[in-house]
């Protein structure tokens, strides 16, 4: 199946919105971008996820991973222990890439019985958000001997981790975690030096062209003075698919608090096929997607959506529905039964902000409000004409009412409170404004539905 996406992510914890709060709006751009590129990685269906952290331990000579049953940790040093991970460890993988590091003379060693550290906590946080619940790998970085050395073990390495991958059945895909410059201004938590800046110029600048291949050759004194962690993940990352990018993109580059966050994509996979039976499986993202979208609309800041490829080029109806997050009371619902943009991805994000800002029965909504929302997404199929009542179940089907006027009121399925085909078909022929005892028309149809993650 092969590799379907691999990219970069930025590890610091303030980006995370439980541990950033009041400061968060200042980091906000790289937030966004964190979930852009999460959703897009869980939507080009990966069977595992392998992560490089710079801050995982290290031992002289010997690339690490963490071991045992589960990946587990959180950001509770921060202040913020709710916003946690906990994944399955990828043993099966584990055992193969032991195997091929061993034939290309690397040493390994495993990991065990720790909390994993930020540098694995933020990304993973990231993709759990966005859905991802699959077997995970988080690898550790060895301390370099001499440059030249180091730099041909990673990409030793990185071979290692893409045939290892490649021996097994799935698609896999790759992150790199790393901060550019910790040296950017003069508040920043390394000290200041000029040429912090200059460093995260140039790396944006391979980044941006492609030029994967020339990560490594960035000079020692440039990176060090950038007091950087970026580099030896991203080479590792790069080596593994042959520092050859595919539809490589810049995502999102900002500097707060004088530290360089780069969040960018390497490399974007051939999209797969999916059987009609699996054709919903991404759509974890999507909850992500509009929560951003609302965001860039109320702060007045567009919003751009992640590129829609594979499951989410589909163009298919949405309804967006907004809820307060601890009562569940609705805050807003919008959708269609037919799509009216060019992508699965642009239908929620005009869905989304539609709900947010167009339902007549809420006022619109404040960005003060959003951290006390929670979204929910429905992905529908067509309707189908139904003969009555009898093929209708409001735990399966959502139901369109009709009558000959043209009149129609639509009922998604799963509602709580809902519990029978009467009352499911009264509420629906009420919002319609339909009279009681007029003929009516039913279709029903079936939706993905699909709830956001509780964020921090």
């Amino acid at each position: 199946m092969g590799l379907t996406f691999s990219g970069l992510l930025p590890h610091p914890p303030i980006v995370v919105p439980a541990v950033g709060r009041g400061r968060g709006a200042e980091c906000r751009r790289t937030t966004d971008a964190c979930r852009s590129l999460a959703a897009e990685l869980v939507a080009s269906r990966p069977e595992r996820v392998i992560l490089v952290s710079p801050h995982s331990p290290r031992q002289v000579g010997a690339f690490g991973w963490w071991g045992g049953e589960r990946l587990r940790g959180d950001l509770g040093r921060f202040g913020a222990e709710e916003s946690a991970v906990d994944l399955p460890v990828d043993e099966e993988y584990l055992a193969v890439l032991h195997s091929s590091a061993t034939q290309l003379g690397l040493r390994t060693w495993s990991i065990r019985e720790r909390d994993l550290d930020h540098g694995a906590v933020v990304p993973l946080w990231f993709l759990c958000e966005a859905g991802w619940r699959g077997p995970t790998t988080v690898l550790s970085l060895p301390w370099p001997g001499d440059e030249g050395r180091g730099d041909r073990e990673l990409t030793l390495f990185g071979r290692a981790v893409a045939d290892s991958a490649e021996q097994l059945a799935g698609a896999y895909s790759l992150v790199a975690s790393g901060d550019m410059t910790h040296r950017g201004s003069r508040d920043a938590p390394g000290g200041y030096h000029p040429r912090g800046v200059e460093f995260d110029a140039l790396f944006e600048e391979l980044v941006g062209r492609g030029a994967l291949d020339e990560l490594g050759d960035i000079p020692a004194d440039l990176r060090e003075h950038a007091a950087e962690d970026v580099v030896s993940s991203s080479v590792l990352v790069a080596a593994a698919h042959g520092f050859s990018p595919r539809e490589h993109e810049v995502v999102s580059y900002e500097r707060p608090f004088g530290v360089g966050y780069l969040v960018a994509v390497f490399h974007r996979g051939e999209p797969l096929d999916a059987p009609d039976e699996e054709r919903f499986a991404s759509f974890a993202c999507l909850p992500s997607i509009a929560r951003a979208a609302v965001r860039g609309w109320a702060e007045g800041t567009p919003y751009d959506p992640p590129a829609a490829r594979g499951l989410l080029e589909t163009r298919a109806a949405v309804f967006v529905t907004l809820r307060q997050r601890k009562t569940g009371e609705l805050r807003g619902c919008i959708g269609s039964l037919s799509p009216g943009t060019e992508s699965l991805v642009a239908e929620v994000v005009d869905r989304a902000i539609a709900a947010a800002a167009n339902d007549p029965r809420f006022p619109k909504v404040r960005s003060e409000e959003l951290d006390e929302l929670s979204f929910e997404v429905n992905v529908l199929e067509p309707p189908e004409a139904i003969d009555g009542p009898d093929e209708l179940d409001p735990e399966r089907f959502g139901v369109v009412v009709k009558d000959a006027s043209g009149r129609r009121g639509v009922l998604l399925p799963r509602i709580q409170g809902i519990d029978s085909v009467a009352e499911q078909i009264d509420i629906a022929r009420r919002k319609a404004g339909i009279a009681r005892g007029a003929e009516l028309f039913l279709e029903r149809f079936r939706t993905v539905e699909v709830h956001e993650e509780e964020i921090g």
